[in-house]
């Protein structure tokens, strides 16, 4: 799972401990683990215009529609961060829980993890995966 890819979780587990299908981008990935941003295609008063968002109520980053597999104008939530353990994603998506949509395109994903550098929201080892998948870039 690389930087930008775009995945559909139908089993996603939620902070709040619920669970739900929901689209999720990855922002990084080091020993193991897989920094994730939510989607929405719910706009909710956030900015229509293209890219980061930060001073919206609720971090984000703005994709027009039809970005990549997204056929709605979507929110990658910067607001809120998931880890997914490598192998038990692997195993999700092997049995067909976790499905890859598309990938951002190369110029969206740099602007998307600086924007998401940004959050306030975000922990310490997050940042460092997320700072090191940028450097890859």
């Amino acid at each position: 799972m690389n930087p930008g890819g775009v995945f559909v979780d139908k089993e996603f587990s939620f902070h709040d401990g619920a669970e739900a299908e929901k689209l999720f981008v990855v922002l990084g990935f080091d020993k193991g683990i897989i920094v994730v941003a939510k989607t929405t295609s719910k706009n909710h008063g956030r900015g229509i215009t293209y890219g980061c968002q930060p001073k919206d109520r609720f971090h984000n980053f703005h994709l027009v529609a039809n970005s990549c597999y997204l056929r709605k104008p979507t929110w990658i939530c910067l607001d809120e961060f998931y880890e997914l353990q490598q192998n038990k994603a692997l195993a999700k998506r092997f049995s067909g829980v976790i499905n890859h949509l598309c990938d951002l395109p190369s110029e969206m994903i740099k602007p998307l993890l600086e924007c998401a550098l940004q959050s306030d929201d975000m922990t310490a080892a997050q940042e460092l995966i997320v700072t090191l998948s940028l450097k890859t870039l």
